[in-house]
């Protein structure tokens, strides 16, 4: 698949959406979040979309990771920072 372009994502340092999903999931370790988690718990809309843009600063997010149907027949994603990430996260 060829590439379409690049996103215009927000600078970590500005953005207090940004910050506020990557606070949340540095709450949450290991385990990490679903989609449905980090809109209720972080109060983010367009989760896959903040996710690039953490990525686009230099956090190391590990791929979503599919976890199956939810009740309503969605597909659950969960979401990590991955392991020996060395981003500080002030980027």
């Amino acid at each position: 698949m060829r590439p379409t372009g690049t996103i215009h994502a927000a600078r970590l340092a500005g953005s207090p959406r940004l910050q506020r999903l990557l606070a949340y999931l540095r709450d949450r370790g290991g385990q990490g979040a679903t989609t449905r988690e980090i809109i209720e718990g972080a109060g983010i809309c367009a989760v896959n979309s903040a996710i690039d843009e953490l990525r686009a600063n230099g956090i190391h997010i590990a791929p979503a990771v599919c976890e199956g149907r939810g009740p309503g027949g969605g597909m659950v994603y969960r979401y990590r920072i991955s392991e020996g990430s060395t981003c500080s996260g002030s980027a």
